[in-house]
């Protein structure tokens, strides 16, 4: 028995209001078909969809984290930008998961928020529709993404990715940032070089990453060492 090919169109389409474009996931099929689907519809017609702002993908049967997965995918392929609408943030209650400790090239993901209690090591990443917290700390080759915050009690070096549902207002805080890559929405940049003058005040700095108009900005909590570095996108 031979099973019928779906075509992408059969599978999705995507319409357009004033908040931008919606995807609508119109049959049910497997997720990495589904997010194929995407990526063929979009390489089509590449010129068109330059630039363009992606408010919503409907989809019954897809969890949040596989949407996030989608999302993450699309924004490293196009220039494209997911919006989040805020009318449909909904209020509810989230478990939180503990995790004692993260081995290397373990991988989670999680409908709620997730807490670290050691270091993730290199090879090892976590995926959160929540905030992520970690009590050691994100070694160079790990990776955390999280619709919301990421919080990490030691130091930043591995790649972290916070508002990843496209929520430009998330924020990162750590002891020490300096990532290979840093990401809040769709605003990617990577961590300057510092020379070791700095890296000693780093060590012992918490320093926060949020986004002002429309660039990361790094500044320090410790009043006496106020400082801001803005890394600009590209």
């Amino acid at each position: 028995m031979s099973l019928k090919k779906v075509s992408s169109g059969e599978i999705i389409e995507f319409k357009g209001n004033k908040k931008g474009i919606i995807i609508n996931i119109k049959k049910v099929a497997p997720f990495d078909v589904v997010k194929d689907s995407i990526i063929n519809r979009l390489e089509e017609y590449v010129g068109f969809f330059n630039g363009a702002k992606i408010c919503e993908i409907n989809c019954d049967y897809l969890s949040d984290i596989q949407i996030i997965m989608i999302k993450e995918e699309l924004t490293s392929k196009f220039d494209i930008e997911f919006t989040e609408d805020e009318e449909k943030k909904q209020l509810g209650l989230f478990d939180t998961k503990y995790v004692e400790s993260l081995r290397s090239g373990e991988n989670i993901v999680y409908d709620g928020d997730i807490v670290v209690m050691k270091d993730m090591n290199p090879g090892s990443q976590l995926t959160s529709i929540r905030d992520i917290v970690i009590m050691g700390n994100i070694s160079a080759g790990a990776r955390a993404i999280a619709a919301g915050n990421i919080t990490v009690m030691g130091k930043i070096e591995g790649f972290v990715h916070a508002g990843a549902n496209g929520n430009d207002r998330a924020y990162i805080v750590g002891n020490c940032l300096c990532p290979k890559v840093l990401q809040i929405a769709d605003n990617i940049a990577e961590a300057p070089d510092d020379d070791e003058s700095n890296q000693e005040i780093k060590e012992i700095s918490p320093e926060i990453a949020f986004v002002s108009e429309g660039r990361i900005v790094i500044e320090s909590y410790l009043p006496k060492n106020i400082k801001k570095k803005e890394i600009y996108r590209g």
